[in-house]
């Protein structure tokens, strides 16, 4: 692409360098020739001719002009998206590492190469400042252990250097000229530390004389009635629990593998797969097999969603207690 533009703009200028020397041909020659001509037809044709070139050539010159700009929007158009792409899926890895406060090998192993596809879109600003971020989560990763648990203080840390680091995003994408204040950062950071100090819902479940937290209690209700009733379809239990149950998107999925998952960036932990997430990778045990199809259930109940869920199931004939 690069040698396809250099070669349009070598292009325009041989064709600007050729419409200045017909120019200055003409003023310079042109009386003379048409006094040597003595006017009459060939004096006609001969500025007829003239002309021509001279349009033809303008002609070429704007068409040249043309494709060159048409190169270099598609250039930048196609580099930004790449950009935007690369952005989003760094800022995904760092969300995922930081959602569930814990840090594995396998999640540092996923930064190394949006870091060198950075290196080769982005701006020296962006790549320094996720360098930055980089840097501290492998710090808070020496620590002893295969899952380090991630400290306030360095989540905070880690949150604040995303913030520069999308900051320098924006101005690369050319969103703005200008960076965001340091007070808008640090209100920013403080919104986000705020917001995950919430006292999770620590609720219990009885089920089968067991409590059991909200999303324990949904599997095991479930699973009971489906050992119950070992050849339900994915149709019948359709009936039995709304895929978008109580404006709930994706109560249950059909089932797919680790990878998929991770592509689909639906976080690798969100339904009942393995009964931990190390497991995930070799062990589906917790997928729900029915005649014609294999689900999962998601793992995330709020306390809001339960009185209504108890209420219908029991109404559909499910034992709840």
């Amino acid at each position: 692409m690069k040698r396809n533009i250099q070669e349009t703009r070598k292009q325009s200028w041989l064709l600007l360098l050729a419409l200045v020397v017909i120019a200055f041909a003409v003023s310079i020659g042109f009386s003379p020739l048409f006094e040597l001509i003595d006017g009459g037809i060939a004096a006609r044709i001969l500025g007829s001719s003239f002309g021509a070139i001279f349009v033809i050539v303008l002609t070429m010159f704007l068409l040249n002009k043309q494709t060159e700009i048409e190169q270099e929007s598609k250039k930048s158009e196609r580099v930004f998206d790449e950009k935007v792409k690369i952005y989003q899926i760094i800022l995904d890895i760092c969300r995922d590492m930081l959602m569930d406060g814990k840090l594995t090998q396998e999640e540092i192993n996923r930064l190394p190469f949006p870091l060198i596809k950075l290196q080769m879109l982005a701006d020296e600003n962006v790549i320094s400042a996720f360098q930055e971020v980089f840097k501290k989560i492998n710090e808070v990763y020496s620590a002893d252990g295969e899952i380090i648990t991630i400290e306030d203080e360095d989540k905070n840390k880690i949150y604040e250097l995303l913030s520069k680091f999308s900051n320098e995003c924006r101005i690369d994408l050319e969103i703005s000229d200008t960076r965001l204040i340091d007070q808008l950062l640090t209100a920013t950071v403080s919104t986000i530390s705020s917001s995950s100090k919430k006292v999770n819902d620590r609720t219990k479940y009885s089920f089968n004389g067991k409590d059991l937290a909200k999303n324990k209690y949904v599997y095991s209700v479930i699973t009971t009635y489906l050992n119950e009733n070992p050849n339900t379809t994915v149709d019948e239990f359709s009936k039995i629990l709304d895929k978008n149950f109580n404006g709930k998107t994706g109560s249950y999925e059909a089932w797919k593998t680790y990878d998929e998952v991770l592509d689909l960036k639906s976080g690798a932990f969100r339904f009942f797969v393995s009964s931990t997430r190390d497991d995930i990778h070799k062990d589906k045990k917790m997928v729900i097999k029915l005649v014609d199809e294999e689900i999962c259930l998601n793992r995330t109940w709020m306390l809001p969603d339960m009185k209504p869920l108890k209420d219908m199931l029991k109404d559909k004939g499910l034992r709840v207690e």
